[in-house]
């Protein structure tokens, strides 16, 4: 068989789809595809394996054409072993690059035992303007089999979706592989079909004995593109699909600060080089952040990262910011410089997909819907339009709690609402004591309510 070598970075991650390949007498597990930083011209994929050997590779191809190109992987990586009773298997990963876009192409795995059988996959069109993805707030569980039922039917309602996000808080606890393989176990629905975005939540920087620690187990798994803040690799990152720029941002400075005393200037200047360079590009945006921009419990003022990011959104007229970690779901009116506009970013909470609910969350005043879904786990669809975003927000059980849409520059927001208000605490009221508000010190225990 002729090979032709190409320029490929090698990454590693873990996935979360059992693989039983017919072509081969070898575990590989948890198969699946990571966004990759443009999906018109590159692909990563991973897989796991309770082995540990250095003899993996990826071969890849046009679709039924025998011409084949090959990236070698690096040998696998286990993440630390926070709880010796439930060690992580070793993860392999490759990425491919410098792809056709519009194109299908297939790939395998293969070592000295054999290859699995090929497998199909797409690139993108550059210039694609209509898609859908999906996308999930708090996943975190006492039980992953609920978060699986909300995976489960989303996707049978959506399975035209071009790939899902999560919001953060993945897991409870960041450094439990056990909570990380009951997730994959639970999100095989998804995985095994389309590639996943993660954002960085503050529970993934958290130890078994719940004090702040460095998010290994997560970057060790999820080889999102490179190129991120400085020191923050795999914290931070920004993708391509179509002609939409996505940047996922790591808003966890209470958990990580002591290890990088200026990662928010880090950040923040990162941040603006790469929206300057979508914006030359042409390229609609979208953020993803796990924290909001406002202190939890909300008391009016902005946290640190809204202060460092906020003008930054609005420097660069971000039409639509996603958040999490309140399980709540709020939708604002456009903001600009920290109040109600006609023209500025529209920030959507997603909730929560998992068994955590919260009491905590307020009402804000520039929220045009608040619900908190304490009764069952809710998702949302992002459907990409040549001129604009459109977001719903489902129940599991079909309920539509809000649909918006947002233009795709400085929006005016055009907005039918199903559900407004609904369990909604004003911010005026009494609140109760937050579980989670911010730990001063790396070694303060930390709550995992939220």
């Amino acid at each position: 068989m002729k090979y032709k070598k190409s320029h490929l970075v090698a990454a590693l991650l873990s996935a979360f789809t059992l693989f039983s390949s017919q072509a081969l007498a070898m575990s590989v597990d948890n198969l699946m595809q990571i966004v990759a930083k443009d999906s018109a011209t590159g692909k990563t994929i991973s897989w796991q394996s309770d082995s540990n050997r250095n003899d993996y590779s990826v071969e890849y191809r046009h679709k039924d054409q025998g011409d084949v190109q090959l990236a070698y992987v690096t040998e696998g990586k286990r993440p630390p072993i926070y709880d010796a009773d439930n060690p992580a298997p070793y993860t392999y990963g490759a990425y491919m690059q410098k792809l056709t876009p519009a194109t299908e192409y297939e790939y395998r795995i293969v070592n000295a035992d054999g290859a699995t059988d090929w497998i199909t996959f797409s690139t993108t069109k550059e210039d694609l303007n209509q898609y859908k993805v999906l996308i999930f707030g708090d996943s975190q569980s006492t039980d992953y089999s609920v978060w699986g039922q909300t995976a489960q039917i989303a996707w049978q309602q959506n399975d035209d979706a071009a790939f899902f996000i999560n919001m953060g808080d993945i897991t409870d606890n960041g450094q439990a592989y056990f909570q990380w393989r009951d997730w994959f176990e639970n999100a095989d629905v998804l995985t095994s079909h389309i590639p996943f975005a993660p954002v960085l939540g503050n529970h993934e920087a958290y130890s078994m004995d719940w004090q702040f620690a460095e998010p290994y187990t997560y970057k060790g798994l999820f080889a999102v593109p490179y190129g991120g803040p400085k020191d923050q690799n795999r914290l931070a990152y920004s993708f391509d699909y179509g002609d939409v720029h996505y940047v996922s941002l790591n808003t966890d400075y209470e958990e990580l600060n002591g290890w990088r005393p200026t990662m928010m200037e880090d950040e923040a200047a990162w941040l603006d080089k790469d929206l300057a360079a979508a914006q030359k590009a042409g390229k609609r945006v979208v953020v993803l952040m796990h924290r909001p921009p406002w202190d939890s419990p909300y008391d009016g003022q902005l946290d640190v990262n809204g202060k460092y990011f906020m003008p930054l959104f609005d420097k660069y007229n971000v039409p639509l910011v996603f958040t999490a970690h309140e399980h709540c779901y709020e939708r604002t009116v456009p903001i600009k410089n920290d109040q109600a506009a006609t023209e500025g970013t529209v920030y959507i909470a997603t909730g929560r997909s998992g068994t955590e609910s919260w009491d905590g969350s307020v009402k804000k005043p520039t929220d045009v819907v608040y619900y908190n879904p304490t009764d069952m786990p809710m998702y949302l669809t992002l459907q990409v339009e040549p001129d604009e975003f459109r977001v719903s927000a489902l129940k599991n059980d079909g309920t539509l709690i809000d649909t918006v849409s947002v233009p795709a520059k400085a929006p005016v927001v055009k907005t039918t609402e199903a559900v407004k208000d609904t369990g909604a605490v004003q911010s005026g009221q009494k609140q109760k004591k937050d579980k989670k508000a911010v730990k001063k010190s790396k070694k303060q225990k930390v709550n995992k309510n939220k």
